[in-house]
């Protein structure tokens, strides 16, 4: 499957709930239990929480395009390809326990898988980890992605993530990897306006993760 077919998929979910609203309509029956991390300031809180959700799902081929591009541009595509074809295969070729889900719930599923994975490889790496490309506000958009999953499900998915990266690369020889020419090339314009809306993407949608203790 190419991305161009990724693409489609998500389009015709967005289209299948622009006419059902099965998600909106779930969606506000958890307002009142999602975990209490996540603040929700915006005065629609479905309608930002829909909005969040499309725009992480599309971020998920857009970015496997950057990696592709930026490790082309590098000449390290031997190195990056497996979890480029890795994370198309996510949405070519979903599990069945991912089948059971539908619309936005099953692409947000195979999203987060896809962002989870590479994560995972930033984590892996010392050039990758150190970098400006591995945001906190991305590891955020995970956790919130996570939580609308539910546990312990997503929990599952990131046993299958780190074994996946386990699977793929020799550690701890991939962490000492200089990848300082992959990252050079993520400096350029093809790049800035992914990492602006992965930085962009909660306050977008009048979204807050908040860690402090509450009284």
């Amino acid at each position: 499957m190419s991305l161009a077919a990724v693409y489609e998929i998500i389009n015709q979910a967005k289209a299948a709930e622009l006419k059902t609203q099965n998600y909106a309509k779930w969606l506000r029956q958890q307002l009142d239990s999602l975990h209490r991390v996540i603040e929700l300031n915006g005065s629609q809180p479905v309608e930002d929480l829909i909005h969040f959700v499309i725009d992480y799902i599309e971020l998920a081929p857009r970015l496997v395009e950057c990696v592709a591009h930026c490790a082309a541009a590098s000449r390290t595509e031997k190195l990056f390809a497996p979890f480029i074809e890795k994370t198309i295969h996510y949405f070519a070729h979903p599990s069945v326990l991912v089948l059971r889900h539908t619309g936005l719930d099953c692409l947000l599923i195979m999203a987060y898988q896809s962002h989870r994975l590479v994560e995972e490889v930033y984590e892996n790496n010392r050039s990758l980890r150190n970098s400006p490309i591995c945001d906190l506000q991305a590891t955020q958009a995970n956790l919130l992605a996570h939580h609308l999953i539910g546990e312990p499900f997503a929990n599952e998915l990131d046993q299958a993530t780190h074994l996946t990266v386990r699977q793929m690369v020799s550690l701890p020889d991939f962490y000492h990897l200089d990848l300082s020419p992959f990252l050079v090339k993520t400096n350029t314009k093809r790049w800035r306006p992914l990492n602006e809306d992965w930085l962009n993407l909660l306050d977008k949608h009048h979204i807050r993760m908040s860690f402090q203790p509450r009284c």
